[in-house]
């Protein structure tokens, strides 16, 4: 497939943000062969980054891409520092239109991936920060966490259907869901019981009490320990108002290879900065029980990648499970100081 991101265009980009291209080049990422692209200019390095509507939400891409300008500037004003410093186009803009499709231009981070401890301690403070500092300056209300626990629960209910199926067609996939799918069911059908818990209830009932900004997209390649020792969180394309939880058990299983110390490091360093009740810890671990990866890679059976994703999650499955009972006991461990109180409930 040819690079729809010519030289030709990309300098005409990166001169609607004031600076002059010497160089580009495309890197990929998981999923887009040309996901960003890396310019060198007469300023320094940057990365310009084509803007790709969410097809699971109804509106454009114009309207995602200003919603996510909207965001990032929130967070530009309120001080936060974990991502890199947005440019501004001449428009004024934190993004400019160029043959129909949005651009936005970040410094470049150059560094390493996650690597030790301190490394997750740090990661979790980021995210702590994230989650604590809009909350006073939005005024968007909702269910966040229920909304998703809904989503996941149709995931589960077209997951149970696909493993009959697959059972009694002898399709591709027959063996793994014989061997793990029952697992999955149980393990899922606990997530729900416990989920029904008055004060997980209430908990999320609050909840829209005080909304607040969350990345949506943790992932280990979203992550980068610049070359002075610098956390910095990049791609923030869905960044929007949501469940604070369902962010922090993704970045917990995206990010921790089920690694024990870098789950406590995580949750260590989030706590530093934002403190987890009793109720909060038992919802965390309770959501990071859902096989979501095996829903996602059974609802394309017949693709590679699918194929991939079942492999890994065989190769890891009694790391899960440990990771899991991990978790467990870490709700079991909560501070006295916060035994007995909210240290979240809002006031007036």
């Amino acid at each position: 497939m040819a690079n729809p991101y010519t030289k030709h265009r990309i300098r005409k980009v990166t001169r609607r943000f004031g600076l002059r291209l010497l160089r580009s080049g495309t890197v990929a990422s998981f999923y887009k062969e040309n996901a960003i692209i890396q310019v060198q200019t007469n300023t320094g390095t940057y990365a310009v980054k084509p803007f790709f509507r969410n097809t699971l939400l109804r509106s454009s891409t114009l309207h995602q891409m200003k919603t996510t300008a909207e965001n990032i500037k929130l967070l530009i004003n309120s001080g936060f520092s974990y991502m890199p410093k947005w440019l501004t186009a001449r428009s004024g803009k934190l993004w400019t239109l160029h043959h129909g499709r949005p651009f936005y231009m970040t410094e470049w981070i150059k560094g390493r991936n996650l690597e030790t401890k301190e490394d997750f301690e740090e990661l979790g403070r980021a995210l702590a920060t994230l989650h604590t500092t809009s909350g006073d300056l939005l005024d968007t209300k909702g269910p966040f966490t229920n909304k998703q626990i809904e989503l996941w629960k149709i995931q589960d209910r077209l997951f149970r259907r696909r493993m009959d199926r697959a059972i009694q067609k002898h399709e591709r996939n027959r063996r793994w869901y014989k061997k793990y799918g029952k697992h999955c069911k149980r393990l899922t059908d606990r997530v729900w019981d416990n989920l029904n818990s008055p004060e997980i209830a209430d908990l999320l009932k609050k909840e829209s009490e005080r909304p607040t900004l969350i990345h949506n997209d943790i992932t280990s390649p979203n992550v980068i320990i610049s070359e002075n020792g610098q956390l910095f969180i990049i791609d923030w394309d869905r960044v929007k108002v949501g469940s604070i939880y369902v962010d922090l058990v993704k970045a917990l299983m995206n990010t921790t290879q089920f690694n024990p110390d870098f789950i406590l490091a995580l949750l260590k360093g989030y706590e530093e900065r934002r403190p987890l009740d009793a109720t909060e810890r038992k919802l965390i671990s309770a959501l990071y029980g859902l096989p979501r990866e095996a829903w996602h890679a059974t609802r394309f059976p017949n693709r590679s990648r699918s194929r991939e994703m079942l492999d890994i999650l065989e190769q890891t499955w009694d790391s899960r499970l440990k990771a899991m009972d991990l978790l467990e006991a870490w709700t079991k461990s909560i501070p006295k100081e916060n035994e007995h109180e909210n240290v979240h409930e809002v006031t007036d």
